[in-house]
């Protein structure tokens, strides 16, 4: 196949057999770049076929991605992280991708596991992961970099495409848990590239967040910078980034006495509902507002969205979130908003599908009791 498979490592023996494994066969060429590796991982990678070339680390993973592109020898790239697997059932979609002229980019779907508990933890997202190799395109971003220019925006001037494919990849989390080495290491990048090109509200609500989960507060403060640039557009029709999802998402949660935010949550709410009508984690952050509020009939209108998504499958994935909630969770609750709103025939039909599962079955017995005999003394729920 025509495809040049490219990774970037460091210090990744324990991961990066599985990941050439995983593209073996699917690639005219497996191109690792090195960035200063001091354990085994050049050797396992040699010795599983793959072409390695060295790159000398500088603090910038856009350079550091310009250069293996650069150096692959096919003109179609799949991206993929040494924690990372392609599976199996990819391989075909990978073929027909590859042969569509009409097509710049494709993205796939990311699974990041978390732990492996039964049933695992993990949460989805699509990448832009397969792409033409071009000469007009380069990367931005010390951390996390992006194309300049888009894809999107090449693909429209061009009268090209740029489209989701059944391309599914697999990242173990779990074994690179961000610590407080690693949170460091975050920090650092991306107060390098604020830096460098100041403002960016994609990296101040990244750097924000990642200062939060290092347990400084100081991230409230660069939170409250990002909310700023957002305040100024919020007449606009649509999102300056989909990364302001997260940012939303914080001004939802945050405790009032930390947060520095100037956008209340009401304002929030009714900017998360325009910019991102179809974002589970945005529709169930605010249902469960509304259920805790007493406010039932909001609640399910939220609940019936996020159950009628999960079934279409036509939800937002441009940021990461636990895909089970557009499942059992969503018309579990559901079902409990139609039980206090006194519509026993939609309780009872939310309960009935429930029983079909393994997590709510039982819980999902027992309000189904409920609601039947309230139905027969004709009153309604007191809890």
């Amino acid at each position: 196949m025509p495809l040049s498979v490219c990774l970037l490592t460091r210090n990744e023996e324990k991961n990066i057999a599985r990941a050439i494994r995983s593209v073996a066969g699917a690639a005219g060429e497996v191109l690792v770049t090195d960035t200063g590796s001091s354990d085994r991982t050049v050797e396992l990678a040699r010795h599983l076929g793959a072409r390695v070339i060295d790159y000398a680390w500088k603090d910038d993973f856009a350079a550091a991605r310009d250069h293996a592109i650069a150096h692959a020898r096919h003109d179609w790239i799949l991206w993929l992280n040494p924690d990372e697997e392609l599976l199996p059932e990819s391989f075909e979609p990978l073929r027909e991708c590859s042969t569509r002229v009409d097509a710049l980019a494709f993205y796939a779907l990311v699974t990041d596991i978390h732990r492996l508990e039964q049933p695992p933890s993990f949460s989805e997202t699509a990448q832009l992961r397969l792409f033409r190799r071009r000469q007009d395109v380069h990367s931005v971003g010390r951390l996390h970099p992006v194309f300049v220019p888009s894809f999107e925006e090449i693909a429209d001037r061009e009268g090209k495409q740029v489209s989701y494919a059944k391309i599914a990849i697999r990242r173990h989390a779990y074994l690179s848990q961000l610590d407080e080495g690693k949170l460091r290491w975050s920090l650092r990048l991306l107060e390098l590239e604020l830096r460098d090109r100041p403002g960016q509200l994609h990296y101040l609500i990244e750097y924000g967040r990642t200062l939060l989960l290092a347990n400084n507060p100081r991230g409230h403060e660069v939170l409250a910078e990002a909310v700023e640039q957002v305040i100024a557009v919020r007449k606009a029709a649509a999102a300056p980034l989909p990364e302001v999802q997260r940012l939303l998402e914080y001004v939802l949660t945050v405790d009032a006495a930390q947060s520095r935010s100037r956008l209340s949550r009401d304002e929030a709410r009714a900017l998360a509902l325009r910019w991102f009508p179809s974002s589970p984690p945005i529709l169930w952050q605010i249902a469960q507002h509304h259920f805790q509020a007493g406010e039932f009939r909001q609640a399910s209108r939220l609940l019936e969205k996020l159950v009628d998504l999960g079934r279409s499958g036509a939800y937002d994935r441009s940021q990461g979130f636990d895909p089970t909630i557009v499942g059992e969770p969503a018309l579990m609750n559901l079902g409990a908003c139609h039980t206090r709103l006194r519509e026993f025939d939609k309780a009872e039909a939310c309960f009935l599908q429930l029983l079909n599962g393994d997590r709510f079955r039982e819980k999902a017995a027992q309000n189904l009791a409920v609601v039947q005999a309230l139905r027969s003394q004709g009153a309604g729920p007191d809890r």
